[in-house]
């Protein structure tokens, strides 16, 4: 046993040795960049410790570790790039540094710097994947929400760029399809050209003309109203210089959201009795401590809106019953009906009996709740709904 363990010792020292005997011919092969000989007549081959670089919109000085084996004396590799925003900065001391400039364009980049070295097969690339421009140019400031609008500071770095300052609900790109920034700005632009061409202007006049201004240099404030209640909108800024009827997108865009609160709820009940007729059915509504005008919604047990008798309605059911609510009289105001006109023809006010189009049979949930317009804007919820139940 004792002659044995010997025998394995030895065994360990000589893979000891064996191992540091690799390690060392493998250094030497790494630090070996053409200065030493081929005695061996192979053909040359570069080896990389990478073939990808995946670089941020910053950019910056990107270092490869090389080697070539079967090197010739007196021959250095040759790097190339196809690109003027790729720089090859040095190729010594087995170190390929590669000076990837900023990336200002709204889209991320790819290109291939190719590696040489005389006798070779065949080249060696570089791919380099850049991203698009850091998202650094603008900031905003929100300020003064209410369920009806807000306040936003633009501030550009660059107080000399002319550049968009602008909001849009974030439900546009839901029913849009619009999902890139080049397909958003392009949409917006043809927007604005059907506009120039209606007007007979060019784009470049029509910013100029157009009330509220969207166009701006230096920091400026927005005041935006007439809002969803509740709703998101995307706040955004991009670069853009125009001539004519054409448009150059100087920075990406740039944005932030902001989501409204809901309109503060009157302590208002509706006193709902709902009865079966020979004809049909009756609705008598008596208001409590409102003298304004509310809203009445019918919801089959089928419908989204519609409660199980003893439940409360969910935060979402309210807010549902409130953005339709709002929707229904932007469009018609956006039709050219006043807000007044738009409460008196589709609401009611104080003490009413109707008569409720509904059919037998079925189990029905009848909603009601105030509305008001504030100031001559698009009226709104504002009471917690009151139900009764038919069935």
């Amino acid at each position: 046993m004792r002659e044995k363990s010997f025998i394995l010792r030895d065994m360990q020292k000589i893979k000891v040795i064996f191992t540091m005997v690799l390690i060392m011919a493998a250094m030497v092969m790494v630090g070996c960049e053409g200065g030493d000989t081929n005695t061996n007549g192979g053909i040359p081959v570069i080896m990389l410790d990478r073939t990808q670089l995946n670089v941020d919109g910053n950019g910056g000085d990107m270092v490869i570790y090389y080697s070539v084996d079967n090197a010739v004396k007196g021959v250095g590799i040759k790097v190339s790039s196809r690109v003027d925003w790729v720089e090859v900065k040095s190729t010594k001391d087995s170190r390929i540094v590669l000076a990837v400039a900023k990336n200002t364009s709204i889209n991320a980049r790819e290109t291939i710097v190719t590696v040489d070295y005389e006798g070779m097969e065949r080249s060696v690339f570089i791919t380099i994947n850049q991203d698009k421009a850091i998202l650094d140019m603008f900031s905003f400031e929100v300020t003064d929400v209410t369920y009806m609008g807000c306040k936003v500071r633009y501030t550009p770095v660059d107080d000399s760029m002319q550049y968009m300052a602008n909001i849009i609900d974030k439900e546009y790109f839901t029913y849009s399809g619009v999902d890139t920034e080049e397909a958003f700005i392009q949409a917006e632009m043809d927007n604005y050209l059907k506009t120039a061409e209606y007007y007979q202007v060019t784009l470049e006049e029509l910013m100029d003309m157009l009330t509220p201004q969207l166009i701006y240099t230096g920091e400026t404030v927005r005041e935006f109203a007439n809002m969803q209640h509740s709703g998101k909108y995307v706040i955004y800024s991009y670069g853009v210089n125009f001539s004519g009827n054409e448009y150059e997108v100087t920075t990406p865009i740039h944005h932030t959201i902001v989501e409204l609160p809901m309109p503060s709820m009157y302590d208002v009940t509706f006193n709902l009795v709902a009865t079966w007729t020979s004809s049909g059915a009756t609705l008598s509504i008596t208001p409590e401590n409102w003298d304004g005008y509310y809203n009445i919604q019918i919801a089959p047990s089928d419908s989204l809106y519609y409660a199980p008798e003893g439940e409360a309605l969910s935060e979402l059911t309210i807010r549902s019953l409130a953005n339709a609510f709002y929707k229904s009289a932007r469009s018609a105001i956006a039709q050219g009906t006043t807000p007044e006109k738009f409460l008196a023809s589709t609401c009611y006010k104080g003490y009413n009996q109707l008569p409720l189009a509904i059919e037998r049979g079925r189990k029905y949930m009848i909603i009601v709740f105030a509305v008001e317009s504030e100031e001559g804007a698009i009226p709104v919820m504002r009471s917690i709904p009151s139900v009764t139940y038919l069935h």
